[in-house]
């Protein structure tokens, strides 16, 4: 024995934790780039005061103890664990909410992602597979429902409690002497900062942290979006996550621009001899040209359950108009409740399409994808415009792409197509 402390061992020395983080974040870049791209943002320092490690948005802090305690693989995901609480926002939403639940609630957010890129997480850490998919605010509500019955105990269960408390008083007031009753602990009312022992997230300190010379912001989007570039180039970005950043970019872009980019991204390209390839010419090679945009027809479907505004259906309407002014098509609407219960076409040289609505009962979605097979209608694509309140859908996807342009309050996922969530109406401003 030579007399040197292993890396994991719990009495080896800060300079040991601190370079067993450093090595953990650039292990990361051959196996999980997404997650080193994002770690290597932050830095790292020592803070014994912590349980186990935090972040804010702005740096990873680590407690020594804790990270010598584990392996380097642990360390990994571990490090994983924190950039991905900023990542998603965690750091800007807790928004009053208890710490220890708030951080329980993410942690059960963001683990399953973790688990499924193959990383290992500490152990005690937090995962339940009905959560997967699920924002940290629903998780959170659930949790704090589950406790409802704990907080509300029977009287004999109430006095049985208030018997321990006074028991473990007594004994805290009594010590053993050491002191360690009087220390500071990252644990306050709220209860474990970390209770998934992998990391907490803590609040952004604000326009300037504790330290700082320069507010050390990192736009957490646009780092993300960079990150699963570059996973993507290297083909290392898991499925869980290129579909976390889609859901994040989405909110940027206009639904107007994304209905848009669906309908023309469904336009056929074909070749064409009418217009030659104008770059072949002086070769005197006649060869066609492609010409895109070209649409056979879409079916727009229209959930009338009554939750959908009049006014949100005639501003839909007239984006969809405005599109299909680039790419001419036939457009199918039919009006759907429980079945169909109308039905217009649309010819190019048609006016604008005027949508009015009929029905108002219940909703089932799969009455359109079976008049579109029954009619043989092969549409380029399909836009249901609903408030997804409802859970029947066909067994099967269809061949045609779409998209579920989601207005109002439903939580329904549907289980194929594209989903872009249609905002509320703005107020008129009355402003120049």
């Amino acid at each position: 024995m030579d007399g040197t402390v292993p890396p994991n061992h719990p009495n080896a020395a800060p300079d040991e934790a601190g370079l067993k983080m450093a090595r953990a974040r650039v292990g990361l870049v051959l196996r999980h780039p997404f997650f080193a791209s994002l770690a290597l943002r932050m830095p790292i320092k020592a803070d014994p005061t912590c349980r186990t490690a935090w972040t804010n948005g702005r740096m990873m802090a680590f407690n020594p103890d804790y990270i010598n305690s584990l392996t380097p693989e642990q360390v990994q995901g571990l490090a994983a664990h924190l950039v991905m609480h900023p990542a998603c926002g965690h750091h800007l939403r807790r928004q009053g909410r208890d710490r220890s639940d708030w951080n329980r609630a993410c942690d059960y957010v963001i683990n399953g992602i973790l688990l499924d890129a193959g990383l290992e997480l500490p152990a005690g850490h937090l995962f339940h597979d009905r959560y997967r998919g699920a924002s940290a605010e629903s998780v959170y509500r659930l949790l704090r429902d589950d406790q409802h019955d704990e907080e509300n105990p029977s009287g004999e269960e109430e006095a049985a409690r208030l018997e321990d408390e006074h028991r473990s008083e007594e004994e805290h007031d009594q010590g053993d002497g050491d002191g360690q009753g009087d220390q500071e602990t990252d644990e306050d009312e709220d209860g474990p900062s970390d209770p998934g022992l992998s990391g907490e997230v803590r609040d952004d300190p604000g326009d300037r942290a504790p330290g700082e010379s320069v507010p050390q912001r990192i736009d957490w989007q646009r780092a993300m979006v960079q990150a699963a570039l570059n996973a993507r180039d290297a083909g290392r970005l898991p499925a869980g996550l290129e579909r976390l950043v889609t859901d994040a970019v989405a909110p940027r872009l206009c639904w107007r621009e994304l209905l848009q980019r669906f309908i023309l991204r469904s336009a056929r390209s074909d070749y064409s001899w009418l217009r030659p390839n104008r770059r072949h010419l002086h070769h005197d090679l006649y060869l066609p040209s492609l010409a895109n945009h070209q649409l056979g027809g879409i079916v727009i479907a229209i959930d009338t359950s009554g939750s959908i505004e009049e006014d949100q259906l005639q501003r839909f309407a007239a984006e969809v108009g405005t599109v299909l002014e680039q790419c001419p098509a036939t457009v199918h609407l039919l009006y759907c409740d429980m079945q169909i219960v109308r039905r217009d076409r649309f010819q190019p040289h048609d006016p604008p399409i005027l949508i009015r609505p009929a029905g108002g009962g219940g909703t089932d979605y799969r009455p359109v994808f079976t008049l579109v097979d029954r009619d043989g209608l092969q549409p380029d694509c399909l836009v249901y415009l609903t408030d997804l309140e409802c859970d029947l859908f066909p067994e099967r996807p269809p061949v045609y792409p779409v998209l579920w342009l989601h207005a109002g309050s439903g939580e329904t996922v549907p289980p194929f197509g594209e989903v872009v969530r249609l905002p509320a109406l703005e107020p008129v401003s009355t402003l120049p």
